[in-house]
């Protein structure tokens, strides 16, 4: 009877150990929209009118759930 509860326990163990690892790694991050490049109308002298593409294609999320350290 001792080996079997002996198994249960190790068993339930070995479950415990794997679901901390699972919850303690961090989330994978989802897969972001491609961007679009965004046309901006500025003017000019004269009234001249120019068209602007903006790409931040290159540009990463700047969201995120980590703070800075406080200044010194």
């Amino acid at each position: 009877m001792r080996r079997i509860w002996a198994t249960v326990v190790s068993v339930w163990a070995v479950l415990a150990i794997v679901a901390v690892l699972a919850w303690s790694r961090p989330a994978t991050p989802s897969a972001q929209p491609a961007a679009t490049p965004t046309v901006l109308v500025v003017k000019g002298k004269n009234g001249t009118q120019h068209l602007v593409v903006v790409n931040t294609a290159g540009a990463a999320p700047h969201a995120t759930t980590q703070t800075s350290p406080p200044p010194r």
